[in-house]
């Protein structure tokens, strides 16, 4: 799965390594990460709730999504 942001109109990726703790948390049927991420400049860390597909950010809820990705052969 690919994780996305929904940021000045536009669908974009999370950092590789937040992708990573997204996943983890969602297995582990967590309700939060705090992320640092280049796609929130200025900003030590954002909130992010995967499971209800949302990140707060200065007080402002951004739609997620994830992508599924076929299998590789």
């Amino acid at each position: 799965f690919t994780w996305l942001v929904y940021v000045e109109r536009t669908w974009r990726p999370f950092a590789i390594s937040n992708q990573h703790k997204l996943e983890q948390r969602l297995g582990e049927n967590g309700t939060f990460v705090d992320i640092e991420d280049n796609l929130f400049p200025g900003v030590k860390r954002v909130r992010v709730f995967p499971k209800a597909n949302y990140l707060s950010y200065l007080g402002v809820k951004y739609r997620l999504c994830t992508v599924m990705h076929p299998p590789r052969f």
